[in-house]
């Protein structure tokens, strides 16, 4: 069971400098994700260029994600078993002692591994949370809680408010807020803006946003609204397209301009404030 708050440090340290949370994902296994050799090459490139968080896939057999890039990531990292990518989590805990690590968690995946066994792989591999999409099914959020991980439960434009609020209260740091129906859906950076705004007005805890978040354009449009952004797609889309050799590089040229949009202006600084 995590002993440090890595999370709420993190949290409180973004706060404090006036900016929001850069979320990275990533599927472990991926084989565009470690070149030449290193499978976690990426992983380090990106947190040595200011990601504050890593969100990473299991590539479980029955997991298929509705995002096109995600999805194809899972497809490319399938050959890497399940039992070698909790390998890689706890590489990465050793690695990167001080960064928060959640797993992005599917009904499928919950299915393919069991509860129990999740939560047990998760404690033991250095885990901080699991970002659940599916918060109503068998591993709920308060068996993360219960488990001492922190639990971020999806709440997409379907979630009621009675169920919203119910999911707010189990969460111990923040939830997570769908901005778009899938990964990888093409967002209107002012629309995305006020829906994060509107989200913010009735929210009891903060969140994170993402879904469809692929610059530096859309990442200004929410996060005076956000704890944080989350950013995977994109990343994807990005080195899916770089010769191998040159995907350290890019990734971490692109966290630099992501990060750089999470920091508020003056004006937003203020704002923040006095809405707290």
């Amino acid at each position: 069971m995590p002993t440090l708050d890595r999370v709420g440090d993190r949290l409180r340290h973004a706060e404090t400098r006036g900016e929001r949370l850069l979320v990275v994902y990533l599927t472990l296994g991926d084989p565009v994700t470690g070149p030449p050799a290193d499978p976690l090459e990426v992983a380090e490139a990106v947190v040595a260029a200011g990601a504050d968080v890593l969100e990473f896939g299991i590539p479980t057999a029955g997991t298929r994600p509705r995002g096109a890039d995600i999805a194809a990531s899972f497809d490319r990292a399938r050959s890497c078993a399940p039992e070698r990518a909790w390998e890689l989590v706890g590489e990465l805990r050793t690695r990167l002692p001080q960064v928060p690590l959640l797993t992005l968690v599917y009904p499928s995946t919950v299915a393919d591994l069991g509860a129990d066994r999740l939560l047990e792989r998760s404690t033991g591999s250095g885990v901080d949370g699991l970002v659940l999409t599916g918060p109503d099914g068998e591993l709920t959020a308060d068996r993360v809680a219960a488990a001492g991980l922190s639990a971020v439960p999806l709440l997409t434009a379907a979630t009621g408010p009675a169920r919203r609020r119910a999911l707010e209260d189990a969460a111990r740091h923040f939830t997570y807020q769908a901005l778009a129906e899938r990964t990888g859906a093409r967002l209107d950076p002012a629309e995305a803006g006020r829906f994060a705004e509107a989200a913010a007005r009735s929210a009891t805890k903060p969140f994170l946003g993402g879904f469809g978040l692929r610059g530096e354009h859309d990442i200004r449009a929410v996060a005076p609204h956000v704890a944080g952004v989350v950013v995977g797609s994109e990343l994807y889309r990005g080195l899916a397209g770089t010769a191998p050799a040159a995907r350290v590089t890019a990734a971490g040229d692109a966290v630099r301009r992501w990060k750089a949009a999470t920091v508020l202006s003056g004006a937003e600084r203020s704002r923040s404030a006095h809405a707290c």
